[in-house]
């Protein structure tokens, strides 16, 4: 291939790599601690081999640890619609994205379980704290009336009948950065050798 096609291919081959999102699902069975019966997040794992942390929205699916699955994609401000998750409403999920927001920052097991139990009562969760409501008005006050936004943060919907619906934190822009200059930068030690 010739240095003037190279040039042109190698940035399309770039933006689809930059783009491609990750998919492969894998929860290891490790969670923060149980309540009342259930593990509370975050779920420990990987995506597409990477380790991660998994938020659950989803109370109606059971996983066991050591299982995985592939799931569809959704960023947590996709414009595009939210057709493929299990809830299908960005205002239900920026208030779990709230909710998840103040579980990671409280104090004690107790309020984040309670607010993890908020969170499942999106999707048919119990309420054994008896705080679920005021907990999603909250998220709905702080949403609708707050200007509550978040970036950064995926959903990833099972593409079959076996898995948990998560939210992730996303790949920081700041990596998918230096993996451009990275990439650029092998370009040019490229093209300088077929030149010389």
């Amino acid at each position: 291939m010739s240095l003037t096609r190279l040039r042109w291919v190698l940035p399309i081959l770039l933006l689809f790599a930059v783009s491609a999102k990750a998919d492969s699902v894998y929860v290891d069975g490790s969670y923060a601690f149980a309540d009342h019966g259930y593990g509370i997040g975050p779920y420990g794992g990987t995506l597409n081999g990477q380790s991660a942390q998994f938020y659950c929205v989803d109370f109606l699916h059971d996983i066991t640890g050591n299982t995985g699955w592939n799931a569809i994609v959704t960023g947590l401000t996709n414009a595009t619609g939210y057709a493929s998750t299990r809830l299908n409403n960005q205002t239900t999920y920026l208030e779990i994205a709230y909710l998840i927001t103040q579980m990671i920052a409280a104090p004690t097991h107790t309020l984040q379980a309670e607010y993890q139990w908020a969170i499942w009562s999106f999707s048919g969760g119990g309420d054994p704290y008896g705080t679920n409501s005021a907990l999603d008005q909250q998220a709905l006050n702080a949403v609708q009336n707050n200007g509550f936004t978040v970036s950064g943060w995926e959903i990833l919907t099972p593409t079959g009948t076996y898995g948990q619906e998560f939210i992730v934190r996303a790949a920081e822009p700041g990596t998918l950065v230096l993996l451009c200059v990275g990439l650029l930068g092998m370009i040019l030690v490229t093209r300088r050798k077929l030149l010389a």
